[in-house]
């Protein structure tokens, strides 16, 4: 079994527990279908493919030999949360900008955050809003990372388990407000 670092544990956790409600929060387990009926969040599974715009990237030497990408791009998901999220990612790459640029995907280390607007449905029902996705890539291009979801017609928090630059699954809870 794959070990999760216990921060990116612990930010789906609180975020799964705020969308639920106190109530479900504290009585809900690793087990999603033991979510509560009552609190309306269901759970949530499916995949998604990252298309990144390469033409876009930008990059800047920032403090200690590393180097930030900003990058713009499109999420499209499948599943129980469905459509696409078009937005900008910004990474800090652990190694400098002259050797990342040079590198595919992957090589190195980095952390990262997707801002985007959302578009498609949840739970079957039309939906919008706005959609994060950040966490970390290892070395090899394995990213750990949560997807949030915040619409005023759906939300979701997710875990992803995924590729750089390719995609992935996701599984975790959604609710329709």
């Amino acid at each position: 079994m794959k070990r999760q670092p216990a921060h990116v544990v612990v930010v789906a956790g609180l975020a799964a527990a705020c969308l639920v409600g106190p109530a479900a929060g504290a009585n809900a387990s690793a087990d999603l279908s033991t979510v509560p009926a009552a609190s309306g969040a269901q759970a949530a599974e499916g995949e998604f493919i990252a298309a990144v715009d390469f033409s876009s990237l930008q990059a800047r030497d920032v403090r200690g030999d590393k180097c930030e990408f900003t990058v713009n791009g499109t999420l499209s998901f499948t599943g129980t949360v469905d459509g696409d999220a078009v937005g900008t990612t910004t990474a800090v790459v652990f190694a400098p900008c002259a050797e990342a640029l040079a590198s595919p995907p992957g090589t190195y280390f980095d952390v990262f955050r997707f801002e985007g607007d959302f578009t498609g449905d949840v739970l079957g029902e039309p939906a919008s809003g706005s959609l994060s996705y950040a966490g970390l890539t290892r070395v090899g291009g394995a990213i750990d990372a949560t997807v949030i979801l915040d619409g005023d017609d759906a939300r979701a928090v997710l875990r992803a388990d995924s590729q750089v630059a390719v995609g992935g699954t996701y599984t975790g809870v959604a609710k329709r407000s």
